[in-house]
């Protein structure tokens, strides 16, 4: 039996179709990302009462408050309660409908129940509670998609806020979402609305993509680090080219490749101005050349070019993100 069929036959046994990568479970840390968790973690620590996160689509703004959340419980542990509220399809002017949502998301047992002022009696008790028991008297509410939020919503957070701050527990409230939520912060400020402001968007920090060659390499590292199945030595950059790993090859090295395929993608389709992938963009891009041309796929490769970068870049949509993003640009 060779060496390779030896690696080949250590490898961890997981039925197609469920690895992580494939799945999409998995949080890879960037140079951005920390930056981002960073900044979270000193407005908390300055007891900050909240912040805006913006960034172009495809930026991996829900990836890195997913990421955050994942830091944040490392280290505070059970005295800081973290809540993640998602997107809504279409945030309307109803304030039980926004209870509701609230309630489900911060799990409530009965996010449903009752009328609109029972929903934010529940609500309100449900967080100082949570509040109460906290070791910082601190709650982290992270809002997604933040730029859908109506004018009546900040409104209803301000009771939460003022409720909450009666008990001497600080709710701060980090709104993540486009650059229109800057734009929002301008108008709230241009109007006088500073009792908006002032709560919930006195700090503020933009998200970008990967722009140089460390970026990418930063991201990239973590493929080589991250295991599946947990603790079994199996990275995902070893799972799908075990042979080149055991020869010392690591997705690290590939970054000066994978940005110059980037660039020469650009350079074809007449993109200009200066490159800054998106990291939806970047990591599938990664995902593609792991999972459709590694040990699992019938092509099989024994590692990664150059040209195969730049296919994996075609494939990826970043060709689609990019027309897409110039075009929204010309509107």
């Amino acid at each position: 039996m060779s060496m390779g069929q030896v690696r080949e036959a250590e490898r961890p046994s997981i039925p197609e179709g469920t690895h992580q990568l494939i799945q999409d479970k998995y949080l890879v840390p960037t140079n951005e990302i920390m930056r981002l968790y960073r900044k979270v973690d000193e407005w908390i620590e300055d007891r900050s009462p909240g912040g805006i996160i913006f960034g172009r689509q495809r930026r991996g703004k829900t990836q890195a408050i997913k990421y955050i959340e994942k830091k944040l419980t490392l280290r505070y542990g059970d005295e800081l309660p973290i809540f993640v509220i998602p997107a809504k399809h279409k945030f309307t002017a109803n304030e039980e409908v926004f209870y509701e949502w609230l309630l489900l998301w911060v799990g409530h047992a009965f996010p449903y129940a009752g009328k609109k002022n029972h929903k934010f009696d529940r609500l309100a008790k449900f967080l100082l509670e949570k509040g109460e028991k906290s070791k910082y008297k601190q709650i982290v509410m992270f809002m997604d998609e933040a730029q859908a939020l109506l004018e009546q919503h900040y409104k209803w957070l301000i009771d939460l806020y003022n409720y909450l701050n009666a008990f001497q527990i600080k709710l701060i409230i980090l709104l993540v979402g486009q650059p229109e939520l800057k734009l929002t912060k301008s108008s709230f400020v241009t109007q006088g609305m500073n009792h908006i402001v002032g709560r919930f968007m006195i700090n503020e920090h933009e998200l970008f993509g990967a722009k140089t060659v460390t970026d990418f390499q930063v991201c990239l590292k973590g493929y080589d680090t991250i295991e599946y199945p947990e603790g079994s030595g199996w990275s995902y950059t070893r799972y799908y080219y075990p042979e080149a790993y055991a020869e010392g090859k690591r997705l690290e090295h590939c970054a000066n490749d994978l940005f110059e395929a980037f660039a020469l993608v650009r350079q074809e389709r007449g993109f200009g101005g200066k490159m800054e992938v998106g990291m939806q963009d970047l990591t599938t891009t990664i995902k593609y050349a792991l999972a459709k041309y590694g040990a699992e796929s019938k092509k099989k490769n024994h590692w990664i070019d150059l040209a195969t970068w730049v296919e994996c870049v075609k494939k990826a949509g970043y060709v689609d993100s990019e027309v897409s993003f110039n075009v929204s640009k010309l509107e």
